[in-house]
């Protein structure tokens, strides 16, 4: 039988398509807005870390934008430090095949902003600031937000899409605040309410819930707030002669706030364990950072040494209402604050005519006291006023020089020398 070949002759081709392989991700990147017109970064808009990556459906590159909190710190140098920190571990994250795309499925709920109620969100960025919110902060803050979402709630707002709130209604409910007489509120109280509000939206926008804070828009109202006025030297020594005499407790108590600055709230909050006379270090918690380290002098090792903190358990506080160290449990830590207050007001009432005391006369005008002490006693030492107050920053713990110079002027302390040489005429 004849064989037959069917072995078709096919054409191989000559030229094979090749699919390169394409990048999966760019490099993270810091977006710093520019204020308008300058090189100089603007610290009121929104940084973020921005990096492409591509789609697995579409094969596209898509822009992703993280900003994990930056947004809260409020100098130039945290923020940069901030973005440099998302950077560094989002390059992590997609070097050890970490999948943006697959995350942004996973949650939709929060990248899918028009699923947030106005509630939903106010509670969401509410929860977020308690975490960066000192105890007293959170108190206060917690009854004005109550007020604004019963507000809400009356004017039917509350179970809104979250961009549905407008920059009317904050205008309105602020319009509209009242006090237990119902008497419209004052200046400073709605600026409060305000600031609270900004806050809350600003953590929206820094969560991609909201794209912009419009209640930054809102004007603040102009106030002549009333402050804490330093003592002068006959004051101080009457006050220290009464409380040796009628309240030795205040008076250990206010030596914290003259040798330590401190802060009333920060000296309440003092425990056994935040003292190291070894290494002479306390260390405090303020009203913006979980943790604090301050210099123990000498005047103030002597007062601790006196305490004999080494017979007390670790978490006892230093001061209590029992005159002892010791457990002090309150439902809100400003009760500790108004205890002290109210011992510094009795002496107060009893000594302050006769010195010239008024109501801007409180236990923390210590602090002001002794900063007015420490600048111009530098100032005498030969220290130009910068050099003064650079070594001040150290002292007062102020974050920034501005900060500080308006906290000087505040009290009195940046005041120009005698300029009657510099007349060029005589009235």
């Amino acid at each position: 039988m004849e064989k037959y070949n069917t072995t078709k002759n096919t054409k191989v081709p000559v030229k094979v398509p090749v699919k390169y392989l394409q990048k999966l991700f760019s490099d993270p990147k810091i977006y710093i807005p520019k204020v308008k017109g300058t090189h100089k970064p603007d610290i009121n808009k929104p940084w973020y870390v921005y990096y492409y990556f591509r789609n697995p459906v579409t094969e596209k590159m898509e822009k992703y934008i993280e900003k994990h909190g930056v947004n809260r710190f409020k100098t130039i140098s945290q923020r940069k430090e901030a973005c440099k920190i998302v950077k560094k571990s989002m390059l992590r994250f997609l070097q050890e095949g970490g999948n943006p795309f697959e995350i942004k499925k996973t949650k939709q709920d929060f990248t899918t902003k028009s699923q947030f109620t106005v509630s939903e969100a106010l509670n969401l960025a509410f929860k977020e600031k308690s975490k960066v919110w000192g105890q007293t902060s959170i108190d206060v803050n917690k009854t004005q937000f109550k007020i604004f979402k019963d507000w809400l709630q009356t004017n039917k707002i509350l179970d809104l899409n979250i961009r549905e709130l407008t920059k009317r209604h904050i205008v309105i409910f602020l319009n509209q605040l009242t006090d237990k007489e119902s008497r419209a509120v004052g200046n400073t109280t709605r600026n409060n309410y305000r600031r609270l509000i900004s806050s809350l939206l600003s953590q929206m926008v820094d969560d991609d819930i909201l794209d912009l804070n419009f209640v930054t828009s809102i004007p603040k109202l102009k106030t002549n707030p009333e402050k804490n006025q330093p003592f002068n030297q006959k004051q101080l020594i009457e006050i220290r002669e009464y409380l040796k005499v009628n309240d030795i407790y205040l008076y250990t108590f206010m030596k914290f706030i003259m040798y330590a600055l401190m802060r009333n709230v920060e000296v309440c909050r003092l425990q056994v364990k935040d003292i190291d006379l070894d290494n002479s270090i306390i260390k405090i918690r303020t009203k913006t950072e979980v943790s604090s380290t301050i210099l123990i002098i000498p005047l103030l090792k002597e007062v601790l040494k006196e305490m004999k903190l080494h017979l007390f358990q670790p978490e006892d506080y230093l001061f209590t209402k029992n005159k002892t160290p010791g457990p002090w449990e309150v439902e809100k830590e400003t009760s500790k604050v108004r205890f002290f207050s109210f011992r510094f007001k009795k002496m107060r009432d009893k000594i302050g005519k006769d010195i010239n005391l008024n109501n801007n006369h409180t236990i923390y005008s210590g602090r002001h006291t002794t900063v007015l002490n420490l600048f111009n006693s530098f100032k005498k030492q030969g220290m130009t006023d910068l050099e003064s107050k650079h070594k001040l920053m150290t002292i007062t713990r102020h974050k920034s020089l501005d900060g500080l110079e308006n906290y000087l002027r505040d009290i009195g302390a940046s005041l120009p020398k005698d300029y009657s040489d510099d007349y060029t005429f005589k009235f």
